[in-house]
C-alpha cells in the first residue's frame, strides 16, 4: 500500500525533468541576482560616489539580510497555497526589483531594491527545493537537487559574462548604463521564467494529497520537540556554512581584481580563474548530489567541507603571493587555475541542503521549516561581508577572507548532530 501511495505521488518522467530543469533555471537567475553586485561593486562605488568598504559592504549584505524574512514568509506560503504558485511569486519578487536597479541614481535607492530582491531570493529556494524533493523518487532525490543546485554556478558564470562584456566594456555602452544594463539583462529572463512556472509546471502531488487527507494539526507539528530540535541544528549548520561561503565569495572578485588593476594579471586571466571555479562548481554540485545518494548525507558532507576548507586557504595563499611578489610564470599560474577549479568543485556541499532539510520535516511544514533553516542562516550572514571589510582594514584582505575556512571546517562537526536521511520516503 505504501509503495502504491508513493507511485501515485510521483509524476511522469517528462514532468519530473521539466520541473528539474525549470527550477534549475530559476535558481540560475537567483544566483545572477545575488552575485552580480559583488562583481561590479567597485564600478557602482565609483559611479554613485560611495565608500567601498562601508556602504559597499552594506549593499553586498542587503539581500542576505532580507532573504531570511523571505524564506520565512514564502516558506509558509508554499505550505499554504502550494509550491509552484509560491515559486512563481517569489521569482517575480526578486526579478522586478533587479530590473529597476538599472535605473537607480543613488545608493539609497539601490539599497532598497536589494532589500526587496533579497526577500524574493529567500522564498525561491524554499519553494523550489521542496517542490523538487516531493517530485522525484527518494533514491534519486540528492541527484536531482544536485542538478538544480548546479544552476547557481551557471548563474554566477553568466553574471561574470554580463559584467565583463557589458559593465566593464570599454566601448559600445553609454557610461550611465554600464553596470545598470547588466542588471536589466539579468532580470528580464527571470521575469519570463516566473510566468512559465505558473503556467507549465505541475504542482506537487505529495503536497496536494497531504492537504486533502492529512488531519494532523500544523500547530502540533510546529511545536513537536523533534521538529524544533532539527530546526535549531539545521539553522546552526546553515548559518556557519553560509558564513564560510559568503565571507569568501562576496569579496574574492574584488580582491582578485587587484591583480588586474596593478597589471600583475590581465583581465582575461582574472576572468578565466573565476570561470574555472564555477565550472568546477557545476561538476561539484552534480557529483555531490549523486555521491550523497550513494554514501549518505553526512559522510559526503564531511569529505567535501574538509577539502573545501583546505582549498580556501590554499587559494588565498597563492593569490597573496601573486599580488605581493608578482609571481606570474606559467607553472605557478597553472597551479592557481587548478586550485580554482578544485575550489569550485568543493562547494558542491550546497547540494546537501535541499535534500537534508526536505527529509527532516513533514509535508505540512516542510517548506516553512526548510525556508526558516536555510534563510535564517543566510539572513544572519548579512554581517559576513561587513565583517570581512572591517577585518581587512586591520589585518589585510588575505587574512580576512581566509577566516571563511574556519567556518567551513566547523560544519563538518555540526553535520553529525542531524540524523542520516538518505533515501527517506517523504510523508
Amino acid at each position: 500500500m505504501e509503495q502504491m501511495a508513493i507511485s501515485k505521488s510521483i509524476p511522469r518522467i517528462r514532468d519530473i525533468w521539466k520541473t528539474i530543469l525549470t527550477i534549475t533555471f530559476a535558481w540560475m537567475f537567483d544566483a545572477m541576482d545575488l552575485t552580480m553586485l559583488s562583481i561590479v561593486i567597485k564600478s557602482i562605488a565609483i559611479d554613485l560616489n560611495i565608500s567601498l568598504s562601508s556602504i559597499g559592504g552594506l549593499l553586498l549584505s542587503a539581500a542576505l539580510l532580507t532573504s531570511g524574512l523571505g524564506g520565512i514568509f514564502f516558506g509558509y506560503m508554499a505550505d499554504k497555497i502550494g509550491r509552484k504558485k509560491t515559486l512563481s511569486i517569489s521569482i517575480l519578487t526578486y526579478g522586478i526589483p533587479t530590473l529597476f536597479v538599472g535605473f537607480v541614481s543613488n545608493w539609497q535607492g539601490l539599497l532598497l531594491l536589494r532589500l526587496i530582491s533579497g526577500f524574493g531570493v529567500g522564498g525561491a529556494w524554499a519553494a523550489g527545493m521542496t517542490l523538487i524533493s516531493e517530485t522525484v523518487h527518494p533514491e534519486d532525490r540528492g541527484t536531482a537537487i544536485g542538478i538544480v543546485q548546479s544552476g547557481f554556478p551557471i548563474g554566477f558564470m553568466l553574471a561574470v559574462f554580463l559584467s565583463y562584456t557589458i559593465a566593464f566594456s570599454p566601448n559600445g555602452v553609454h557610461p550611465f548604463m554600464n553596470w545598470r544594463l547588466a542588471f536589466i539583462a539579468a532580470a528580464i529572463p527571470a521575469i519570463i521564467m516566473a510566468v512559465y512556472v505558473q503556467l507549465k509546471i505541475p504542482e506537487s502531488n505529495i503536497w496536494k494529497n497531504q492537504i486533502a487527507n492529512d488531519q494532523k494539526n500544523i500547530k502540533d507539528l510546529i511545536k513537536d520537540a523533534k521538529n524544533i530540535k532539527y530546526l535549531a541544528i539545521a539553522i546552526l549548520l546553515d548559518t556557519i556554512a553560509m558564513m564560510g561561503y559568503w565571507m569568501y565569495w562576496s569579496w574574492l572578485p574584488s580582491y582578485l581584481s587587484t591583480t588586474y588593476q596593478t597589471k600583475i594579471l590581465s583581465a582575461t586571466q582574472n576572468l578565466s580563474w573565476l570561470l574555472l571555479t564555477q565550472m568546477g562548481a557545476v561538476l561539484g554540485y552534480i557529483s555531490y548530489g549523486r555521491i550523497q545518494d550513494k554514501l549518505g548525507r553526512r559522510p559526503t558532507w564531511v569529505i567535501f567541507t574538509i577539502s573545501e576548507g583546505i582549498l580556501i586557504i590554499t587559494s588565498i595563499f597563492i593569490l597573496n603571493i601573486i599580488i605581493t611578489q608578482e609571481i606570474v610564470n606559467s607553472a605557478f599560474l597553472s597551479i592557481f587555475y587548478a586550485v580554482g577549479f578544485a575550489l569550485g568543485f568543493g562547494t558542491g556541499y550546497w547540494s546537501a541542503f535541499g535534500a537534508i532539510l526536505s527529509e527532516l520535516f513533514p509535508t505540512k511544514i516542510r517548506s516553512t521549516f526548510s525556508g526558516l533553516a536555510f534563510n535564517i542562516g543566510r539572513s544572519i550572514n548579512f554581517v559576513s561581508p561587513i565583517l570581512v571589510g572591517i577585518v581587512a582594514q586591520i589585518y589585510g584582505w588575505a587574512y580576512a577572507i581566509s577566516l571563511s575556512a574556519i567556518a567551513v571546517f566547523i560544519t563538518s562537526v555540526i553535520i553529525w548532530m542531524l540524523p542520516e536521511t538518505k533515501g527517506k520516503h517523504l510523508e
